[in-house]
């Protein structure tokens, strides 16, 4: 078995390519030729632990990712998101790797989010306001840079220490106008595009201020008592989510809405499925506001662990052990 740690995985995953895994395993998903179980879901003290299994039998992928989120580990200088991946041949059964998957999870939802993009934001989207400071904003971001032309990005960040430092490495890494705002407000109503990805359980900012036209990504709320965006920008919006399964479970920033009456279901257009297999549109007009509601999809990350364990072996990369 190849372990693979987040170093190396660095090296063979970029996110254009991350991307066009994600988009075939939506494609397998519509055509009916992929199978997830639900996700696992234990409350624990101060965090929650998440179970999830994907197989893709085309891409000869099974895979199983185990994560803990516990908020309170940002006071102690520790990540908020821990995660193991284990990937199997789904024909012998064999483990195949065992990879860091915290990284893992910030690049398959960076790269569903900006595929999701493609068929929601205008073409000519510029400016992005992005919500949060962690590597999953850092993944938003570069995986973003990877479909538009960015050319300017206004932080949002709780703390300010850390917000700085994100902005002087987006700025350096993106090669663009990276700037950090208190200004909410002003920073969503200059926006092509706004990314949410935070550990936030109530909204982010006043949909009021979302000018026509923007598209609104939204991932870090995966619970369905929690969402970082406020009830009248869901009602104003084109929504579309990851899954409708997910969705129906675990998405706050709906299932809150749909509680309080203010939306019904059938406000929530398409699964991302239906997008990348054209069996529905995405963006109706210029002027459309658009929202792309994540929990994520157990097969994003098969996509992408098989993706990373085929360059690993073609590069000999990573520590071959002996269970």
């Amino acid at each position: 078995m190849r372990i693979l740690g987040r170093q190396d995985l660095e090296r063979l995953l970029t996110p254009a390519d991350v991307i066009t895994a994600v988009e075939g395993a939506f494609r397998e998903a519509a055509a009916g030729r992929a199978a997830t179980l639900p996700r696992a879901v234990l409350p624990m003290r101060g965090g929650v632990f998440l179970g999830m299994v994907g197989a893709l039998p085309r891409r000869r992928a099974l895979g199983t990712k185990l994560i803990t989120v516990i908020p309170r580990n940002r006071r102690r200088g520790l990540p908020t998101l821990h995660a193991s991946y284990l990937l199997t041949d789904p024909e012998t059964g064999v483990p195949l790797a065992l990879m860091e998957a915290g990284f893992l999870t910030a690049i398959r939802t960076g790269a569903a989010s900006a595929l999701a993009a493609r068929y929601l934001a205008r073409k000519d989207s510029r400016a992005v306001a992005c919500f949060g400071a962690s590597i999953q904003a850092r993944y938003q971001l570069l995986c973003l840079q990877a479909v538009f032309p960015i050319e300017r990005v206004t932080v949002i960040g709780r703390d300010p220490d850390r917000a700085r430092a994100f902005v002087e490495t987006m700025a350096r890494d993106m090669n663009v106008a990276v700037t950090l705002s208190r200004d909410r407000r002003a920073a969503v109503a200059g926006a092509d595009i706004i990314t949410c990805a935070t550990t936030s359980p109530t909204p982010l900012f006043d949909g009021r201020d979302v000018r026509p036209g923007t598209h609104v990504d939204a991932v870090g709320a995966f619970r369905p008592y929690t969402r970082e965006i406020d009830t009248g920008l869901v009602r104003r919006a084109h929504v579309v989510v990851d899954t409708y399964d997910g969705a129906w479970e675990e998405a706050g920033d709906v299932l809150i809405p749909i509680k309080a009456g203010a939306i019904t279901k059938r406000h929530v257009r398409a699964e991302l499925a239906e997008l990348v297999s054209r069996r529905k549109r995405g963006r109706l007009s210029r002027e459309q506001v658009t929202l792309f509601k994540s929990v994520g999809f157990a097969l994003e990350d098969t996509a992408t662990a098989r993706l990373a364990y085929d360059r690993a072996v073609a590069s000999n990369i990573g520590t071959e052990v002996v269970l």
